[in-house]
């Protein structure tokens, strides 16, 4: 019961923040909404993992945090350097 009660908060803050990552005003805010979302997805698949007693659901919970520790590890490296590709060599520096 209680893991039901759990799943429900998970899934209107889910909502909010669904409203967020469509109304956010920076990049950077959108991001953030977009990790809120995955990580309160994969609380609600750990809420029916407990409600129903099947341990697929925990699998999925597992899969979706560390994809979403790819996926925003890669973003935010976007975000920070404008590219996704390594420095090929050193600019020179103005002498």
């Amino acid at each position: 019961m209680i893991a039901l009660a759990l799943g429900a908060g998970a899934a209107a803050l889910l909502l909010l923040a669904l409203l967020r990552l469509l109304t956010g005003p920076t990049l950077h805010d959108r991001a953030l909404a977009a990790k809120s979302i995955v990580l309160r997805a994969a609380l609600i698949c750990a809420a029916i993992a407990v409600a129903a007693g099947e341990s697929v659901w925990i699998d999925a919970a597992f899969a979706l945090v560390f994809g979403a520790l790819v996926v925003m590890t890669a973003a935010l490296k976007i975000f920070r350097t404008n590219t996704f590709q390594a420095p090929l060599a050193r600019p020179l520096e103005d002498a």
